[in-house]
């Protein structure tokens, strides 16, 4: 059967309660002074996680996102500017065209030969006023062309002939001469010394060996030259590009989308200091008060120099924009941190509500823990800390035993060799007594011999001696063995130098060679040698000790291999062997320790292995 839900009244006033109740427990949340102290402390780690790293992003973001900008603005006007050259530079080069041709023209050549034009009969000097006519009309830009005759003193234009004198613009004739070059001139001047400029193209009329009769003068209005590229007339909008001629010297203004410039020739000054770099240029500068891109360029035919000016109003607009997202952003991302802090601190304020209710129930808060006003994780702390201190005190004094254990039981087995060695060399120095009654001085020496080894052997002060001693010590016990095998046992010792300050556990070589010995040398007739090797491999040591004995069938080697791997000592013939093996592994731990095979000399070589301390 299906549960009976209620009424809708009554689930309707329970999802009421439901949320009543869930307000109420969120205002005595953030009552509590110990949330609030949460939800801040949670508010500022994703405010310094979140807000800060998205600022930083947006702030480069917004750096990189200028620069290219800036970069974009600075190719767009370096485009602008060259697009502007090469337009006016291609009407010049058209009208330097026109002039050249005209200077090489039959009828000016002609003409050139008159003593007067006005005498010719022919009507070469009608065809020549139509032509200069026909040109003037097909070119909107060009003010006025005409040829001067310098024999005549005559001067020849659409309009007709008229004497030098009589002639009303002679500032571009003025710049003929009889040995003037053969090649264009391009002179930047005012017509009747007011606006508009005028480019003059002069190109002398060569009669050949270097005699120029005349000049012929095509004269461009710059104005009209601004309508034709499409830049303009003149205007005094305040951003919108605008594209200024200099002539060479810097001096004059040819060209300006912006008539104001003409009249106000001050505000030229800040230009000029710009345009006297030789090669192109783009920067951003501050001019009549307002940030330009201006970009510059200077013709290598004419000498002109060509600047193009556009605003930052553009880039700046931008820039607030992106300013404003990134306030928008901020404040969005502040508000989130707000709603993920609250969400957070109920989270994370209920196990620890839980926690304290719990240790105040334990009697493990104090009075001063209970306070409102102390942290909640600070009592928590102290109630773990004291807990903390216990357990350590608990486990230094287990870690005092285990050392005092492991130092008893380093010191046990190293005293367990002294006893078994000291029966050995007792009893060699009877039988040798025995033979040598009468006092000879090899069992004065084999005493002497044995009291320095025990004097070593039997030093506890430290159970970590140099290789050298520890070597030491194994040439005084093979000094006592020869006396009983009367030179049938030598030992040979190839370690490097650079081992012998390495610290290896005393009594380590002693025993083993004692092994070889009467494991594998005593039943050996003559030539029995023990080799001692050595060397060192990054931290880790390795000494070799062969002998070219009897040596052990495999399965003894077998359970001799068993034997060292064992952790508890046992009785066995090799108990000096896996008394050192023992005392390795407790020392350097049990990766070191002792290794057994075949010699390549016949006996048995076994490996010791140990690292530097």
């Amino acid at each position: 059967m299906r549960k009976n839900r209620g009424t809708v009244p009554e689930r309707k006033k329970y999802r009421e309660d439901s949320f009543s109740g869930r307000f109420r427990r969120g205002l005595s949340y953030l009552k509590d002074y110990r949330f609030s102290r949460i939800l801040v402390r949670y508010f500022l780690l994703l405010f310094v996680c979140l807000v800060l790293p998205a600022t930083g992003l947006s702030f480069w973001y917004g750096r990189q996102l200028r620069e290219n900008t800036r970069q974009e603005i600075l190719r767009r006007n370096e485009a602008s500017l060259i697009q502007a050259y090469e337009n006016v530079n291609s009407v010049i080069l058209s009208v330097k065209n026109m002039a050249y041709s005209l200077s090489r023209n039959s009828n000016v050549q002609y003409l050139a030969t008159r003593s007067s034009v006005n005498d010719d009969t022919t009507g070469t000097l009608d065809s020549l006023i139509e032509m200069l006519a026909l040109i003037r009309n097909a070119n909107d830009y060009i003010d006025s062309i005409y040829l001067y005759f310098a024999g005549p003193k005559e001067v020849v234009s659409e309009l007709g002939v008229s004497g030098y004198g009589e002639f009303q613009d002679k500032e571009a004739l003025e710049a003929f001469s009889g040995d003037m070059p053969e090649r264009v001139k391009l002179l930047a001047r005012a017509k009747n010394g007011q606006y508009p400029y005028l480019l003059s193209v002069l190109y002398p009329v060569s009669l050949g060996r270097g005699n120029n009769a005349g000049l012929a003068a095509i004269n461009i209005d710059v104005e009209k030259l601004g309508d034709y590229i499409g830049s303009g007339r003149y205007r005094n909008t305040d951003y919108a590009p605008r594209l200024l001629i200099f002539d060479d010297t810097l001096e004059t203004l040819v060209y300006s989308d912006e008539y104001r410039l003409f009249q106000e020739k001050e505000e030229l000054d800040e230009l000029r200091g710009l345009t006297e770099r030789e090669e192109g240029f783009s920067v951003i500068c501050t001019l009549w008060d307002t940030s330009y891109v201006v970009s510059g360029i200077r013709s290598e035919d004419d000498g002109l120099r060509y600047l193009y000016l556009s605003t930052m109003e553009e880039f700046a607009e931008q820039n607030r924009a992106a300013d404003s997202r990134m306030r928008n952003i901020a404040i969005l991302i502040s508000v989130v941190c707000l709603f993920l802090a609250s969400l957070l601190a109920v989270w994370v304020y209920r196990p620890i509500r839980r926690t304290i209710r719990l240790l105040s129930d334990m009697s493990m808060l104090t009075e001063w823990d209970r306070k409102e006003h102390v942290d909640e994780i600070e009592a928590i702390q102290r109630s773990i800390l004291s807990a903390k201190k216990e357990r350590d005190d608990l486990n230094e004094q287990v870690k005092e035993r285990l050392v005092s254990l492991h130092n008893a039981q380093i010191c046990a087995l190293q005293t367990q060799i002294d006893p078994h060695f000291l029966f050995n060399t007792l009893e060699v120095i009877g039988n040798t007594a025995a033979l040598l009654f009468n006092g000879d001085n090899k069992v004065t020496e084999m005493i002497y011999t044995l009291g320095k080894m025990m004097r070593i052997s039997l030093a506890t002060e430290n159970y970590l001696v140099p290789l050298e001693e520890e070597l030491e010590h194994v040439k005084l016990y093979v000094k006592l063995v020869e006396f009983r095998y009367h030179g049938r046992v030598s030992l040979h010792q190839e370690i490097p130098e650079e081992l012998n300050r390495e610290r290896i556990v005393k009594l380590t070589l002693q025993p083993l060679i004692e092994n070889a010995i009467q494991h594998g040398l005593a039943h050996k007739r003559s030539d029995g040698r023990i080799w001692l090797r050595g060397e060192k491999k990054g931290e880790d040591i390795y000494l070799y000790v062969t002998d070219n004995g009897m040596g052990i069938s495999d399965e003894e080697l077998e359970k001799l291999t068993e034997q060292l791997d064992e952790s508890a000592i046992t009785r066995s013939r090799h108990i000096g062997m896996r008394n050192v093996d023992q005392r390795l592994k407790l020392i350097f731990g049990e990766e070191y320790g002792l290794s057994v095979g075949r010699s390549e000399e016949g006996g048995l070589r076994v490996t010791i292995h140990f690292r530097t301390l």
